[in-house]
């Protein structure tokens, strides 16, 4: 190894201890393993990082792209950090594209010439600054209404999947299996239920073993790439790791099932008091007239999917931000993100609606596929605040 592991380490406090890094202590603690690692000449793959870093939170089974997310914020967060370094007494961290060791290398000085300025090179200077803010400019105006004000408050956003819960219990073929109740998502639950049916005590227990459906890896991906093309920076989750301390600190981006939403549920339900959310099933409130509606998701033996999906995007008197992608079948959260991560599409959302820049508002749609293709989604409804 070309540099001592004193030296490595000194390097690597220093980096630690840079704004950049040490606003987010999922980066802190990553590049850290990813550096003993490397020291070690561990072999790191994906499922090492993924099992022996996230742990538990960490599914190498169900497409889970966590580790894929993170390595590629910690690389661009990397380059950042050199990008405008001027001593040559730096190592250099770097993460190649498609790889997870560390490598080290020797700072390169970027030379400087000793001529003097003359007006054709203050020109040229003066013409690149201009450049790079027109450039500037244009880059935040291409943000549409929907996220702009959430990429631009200054707080860390978290995106959040909803993830089922689960139950040990005994099943058809066996003593002990998993079971998957829709009407009971928590271990408080679990126990309501249980004092309703006694005779189910000691037969029926809290799984370790959480899961999520299609939605997740899918549209971890789409985000992903979105925030990835206006240098934004996040973290991600599960609802069952989420701590509700994070209400007020972070924006919040919510992808899953309404009955998964937890605590979530009451922010949507307090600015929004009309709908009330049951599972497979909303109901509306007309403001005005009081007349109740029931739309209910549907699921045919031909496999025909009708999945009424909510999108909300909300601002906490805090000043973070939320905004809600609710589907119970997973293709309603796939098709609205794919929607509302095209420009075009929520600009025309925006005028059609005439929704004014920052002005919260919940959405309903009808999506439609058949066999988990050919989705097609329909507008239904807008309720905007005032």
């Amino acid at each position: 190894m070309k540099f001592k592991k004193d030296q490595i380490h000194v390097q690597l406090e220093k980096i630690l201890s840079d704004k950049l890094f040490s606003r987010s202590k999922i980066n802190v603690r990553l590049l850290r393993f990813l550096v003993e690692s490397s020291i070690e000449d561990k072999d790191i793959k994906e499922t090492t990082i993924g099992t022996e870093f996230f742990g538990k939170k960490y599914d190498p089974i169900k497409s889970d792209n966590k580790v894929r997310v993170y390595i590629y914020h910690l690389r661009k967060k990397l380059a950042e950090y050199y990008k405008n370094i001027a001593t040559s007494e730096e190592i250099v961290f770097t993460i190649a594209k498609g790889q997870y060791k560390v490598r080290f290398e020797e700072f390169q000085k970027k030379e400087t010439s000793g001529k003097k300025f003359n007006r054709k090179r203050l020109s040229a200077i003066l013409f690149l600054i201009l450049a790079t803010v027109i450039i500037a400019l244009t880059y935040t105006k291409s943000i549409d209404n929907f996220w702009k004000s959430l990429i631009k408050n200054g707080f860390q956003t978290t995106v959040i999947f909803g993830d089922y819960f689960t139950i040990e219990g005994p099943i058809s073929t066996s003593e002990k299996g998993i079971i998957r109740d829709y009407e009971i998502n928590s271990e408080e639950e679990l126990k309501k239920y249980i004092e309703k049916h006694p005779e189910q005590s000691g037969k029926l227990t809290p799984s370790k073993h959480h899961y999520f459906n299609w939605m997740a890896p899918y549209c971890s991906r789409t985000v992903s790439e979105f925030f990835g093309k206006h240098d934004y920076d996040f973290d991600i989750t599960q609802v069952s790791e989420w701590s509700v301390s994070q209400l007020e600190k972070d924006n919040l981006v919510y992808f899953g099932q309404s009955k998964s939403m937890g605590v979530l549920k009451n922010i949507l339900v307090e600015k929004f008091p009309q709908y009330t959310f049951k599972s497979q099933r909303l109901e509306r409130i007309d403001p005005e007239t009081k007349q109740k509606t029931v739309y209910g998701d549907i699921v045919s033996h031909n496999e025909k999917i009708i999945d009424y999906t909510i999108v909300a995007k909300i601002a906490m008197p805090s000043g973070n931000e939320m905004r809600f992608f609710l589907s119970d079948q997973d293709c309603g959260a796939i098709s609205a993100l794919d929607y509302f991560t095209q420009k075009d599409s929520v600009q025309a959302f925006y005028k059609r609606h005439q929704i004014q820049k920052n002005q919260d508002f919940i959405a309903l749609f009808k999506v439609t596929g058949w066999k988990r293709k050919s989705y097609d989604m329909e507008f239904v409804l807008l309720d905007k605040k005032k």
